[in-house]
């Protein structure tokens, strides 16, 4: 496994790992997989961070061969009051890649990649509270939950709607 920064070139094999996430786990993405799925790979430049000078945006993924199997992003705040902070985004492992330890490979790239931000103070993310496991992964990481939003995701099937709650966790680098 090789777990690299993803270059402009990689960004249709991004977009169609997180259209899958989108639509396989709703109850997992603040996004809406309907939205996102009319958008170009190029859309998503940005999130590659390749010229914000000060680091701590980034998009990593983690390769199988030619397969990206898994990505993870990092989106720096960029007003100056809040640059301090970036938040984890967008984790997600194929599933027939997981429990390999991919999700906690690229977590651990991620805050490593972080901590070479210059002023990047601390890391916050938002996980799907019922996900017991990816929950403890954070916690294995070194994040602490602070809070926790009730319904803070409405995903609609039918006539029929579900919440799930998001807990917020953050680490301290």
């Amino acid at each position: 496994m090789l777990i690299r920064r993803l270059h402009p070139e990689d960004l249709s094999a991004y977009k169609a790992l997180r259209d899958e996430a989108l639509e396989r786990h709703p109850e997992s993405f603040t996004s809406d997989p309907r939205t996102e799925r009319v958008r170009s790979p190029e859309s998503y430049l940005g999130r590659l961070g390749w010229s914000e000078p000060l680091g701590g945006t980034f998009l990593l993924g983690a390769w199988l061969g030619d397969e990206l199997a898994g990505t993870v992003a990092c989106e720096r705040e960029l007003m100056p009051k809040v640059r301090h902070r970036a938040s984890i985004v967008g984790m997600y492992v194929r599933e027939r890649h997981t429990r390999r330890g991919i999700g906690r490979e690229l977590l651990a790239a991620s805050i490593e990649l972080a901590r070479q931000a210059e002023g990047l103070e601390i890391l916050t993310l938002t996980v799907t509270a019922s996900s017991e496991r990816t929950v403890r992964m954070y916690e294995r990481a070194g994040f602490r939950m602070y809070g926790l939003l009730p319904r803070a995701i409405r995903v609609e099937s039918g006539t029929r709607a579900d919440y799930y709650d998001k807990a917020y966790m953050l680490l301290e680098l």
